[in-house]
């Protein structure tokens, strides 16, 4: 089992539900694409309190061994977009640079509407993420909470059809030149950057302020873009000094 940048404080109890969920998954007694049982019942019957159950179930989630559905609940395995969704679309000839405008329209207005919509468990995911990116060892590991770092902005706003499109917009990140440029970009003053901005970010949201939450995801994803546009012009003359 993966460990994602789990912190020692957290072994315990987070832990001991993580090795039980895992054990309950693993046995067959929650197969793939079966509903686990509401975080009440779950809760009681791995011994844990609620919050020590939700910080177990965001690190299964980003790992990809469970997925949640907004109005339905929370099932095994990754989850597969249905034909007609958003999710299902041939998003494979997007450029970086159309990924990136995409982020800048859709990103702020989704973290204004949060503000509105988001549950305490909610913020709560946002940051266990952040702060799990900020501890991550590797560029994989920080990556992956970053993606859950967005997306549970998405999910806060209760709205299945926004969801998909983070999700959309997420899968094109994981594409290999953005795998690339996540590699050369990690220097500590950019992440200390980052996570001042993810954290402006949350406080928006949960302080229900929408114009705060708006600018300041407008601010880091045009950040976003302006790093990656200076990665990929320094990138372009060694690219052709190699072909040459």
């Amino acid at each position: 089992m993966a460990d994602i940048g789990l912190q020692r404080r957290e072994v315990g109890s987070s832990r001991e539900a993580i090795e039980r969920l895992s054990h309950m998954i693993d046995s067959g007694k929650f197969p793939r694409h079966s509903r686990l049982p509401p975080e009440r019942d779950l809760a009681i019957e791995l011994g844990v309190g609620r919050s020590t159950l939700r910080k177990a179930l965001a690190i299964f989630e980003a790992e990809g061994k469970i997925w949640r559905h907004v109005g339905r609940g929370t099932f095994v395995g990754n989850s597969a977009p249905p034909e007609n969704s958003v999710g299902a679309m041939d998003l494979s000839g997007a450029t970086p640079e159309e990924l990136l405008e995409a982020r800048l329209v859709l990103e702020p207005a989704i973290a204004a509407f949060a503000c509105s919509a988001a549950h305490a468990a909610d913020i709560d995911k946002m940051k266990l993420a952040n702060a799990k990116r900020e501890v991550a060892p590797d560029p994989k590991m920080y990556n992956l909470w970053d993606f859950t770092f967005h997306e549970a902005i998405a999910e806060a706003t209760q709205n299945p059809l926004l969801i998909a499109l983070m999700k959309g917009l997420n899968a094109l990140r994981k594409r290999p030149e953005w795998s690339n440029y996540k590699q050369t970009r990690l220097s500590p003053q950019l992440r200390r950057q980052s996570a001042q901005e993810h954290g402006a970010i949350i406080a928006a949201i949960e302080q229900r302020e929408p114009v705060a939450a708006y600018e300041s995801m407008r601010a880091h994803i045009g950040n976003v873009r302006t790093a990656f546009q200076s990665w990929e012009a320094a990138a372009q003359p060694v690219t052709k000094a190699k072909r040459a």
